[in-house]
């Protein structure tokens, strides 16, 4: 292949790499940085028309990272293989954070905390309850889905939480779930339930950190809201 016969956008594309990797990733706008995720997945195509146009519909590169894998195969042009590229980065970002999460206090590391809770169930179609295991530290032990429900609610089994509580050797915890809605309003019954644990665990001297409600793109803190 001569120099004629060159894609236009391969000249383009090296750029973008040598100024990634020359001057780092914030030198670039999202549909740049998009561009070169794309290109990994779509090598024989000149992808920046569809990096803009991702851009246009998700608003933020982190937009169509997270964006459902429905919504992104609406677009054409996005296959399977775009797809879990994509996922691959956005599972990549959750496990960075809970790694973050491990090595320290997650008192200490509160934002990453509330970003890795935001990336890995603020997304979610159902809502889930998860439970954050910390030992004397405030190390995270364990993250795990305690319920899955509907949109509208999960069943919470206080039995089961102290069970897993003494099984880890767990001394405080925090209890995370997501709003589908987006509205991360307390309910009375978020309300209810968070009482009833904090009762619960008060007979093994085990204290409730803190309750979080998280949707994609906000959050609620019971002890912000002096609930706890």
């Amino acid at each position: 292949m001569n120099n004629k016969e060159i894609p236009h956008y391969i000249g383009h594309r090296q750029r973008l790499k040598e100024k990634l990797l020359t001057n780092g990733a914030n030198t670039l706008a999202d549909y740049e940085l998009l561009e070169l995720v794309l290109s990994i997945a779509i090598p024989r195509k000149d992808v920046k028309p569809l990096a803009k146009e991702l851009i246009s519909k998700f608003k933020t590169f982190g937009g169509v990272i997270t964006a459902k894998p429905t919504e992104l195969s609406q677009i054409k042009g996005i296959g399977d293989t775009t797809i879990a590229t994509l996922k691959i980065i956005e599972a990549s970002q959750i496990k960075i954070l809970k790694d973050k999460i491990e090595e320290t206090s997650i008192i200490s590391n509160w934002s990453e905390l509330i970003d890795y809770c935001k990336l890995n169930i603020g997304n979610k179609d159902t809502e889930e309850f998860h439970i954050l295991y910390l030992n004397t530290k405030c190390h995270l032990i364990k993250d795990e889905t305690h319920s899955t429900g509907t949109i509208n609610s999960s069943s919470v089994y206080t039995r089961e939480i102290i069970k897993r509580v003494l099984e880890l050797g767990a001394t405080s915890i925090i209890l995370v779930h997501n709003h589908p809605t987006g509205d991360s309003t307390p309910s009375k019954a978020d309300i209810s339930i968070t009482q009833k644990i904090i009762k619960a665990l008060e007979t093994i001297d085990v204290s409730v950190h803190d309750h979080l409600i998280v949707s994609k793109g906000n959050y609620t803190s019971f002890k912000m809201l002096g609930l706890i």
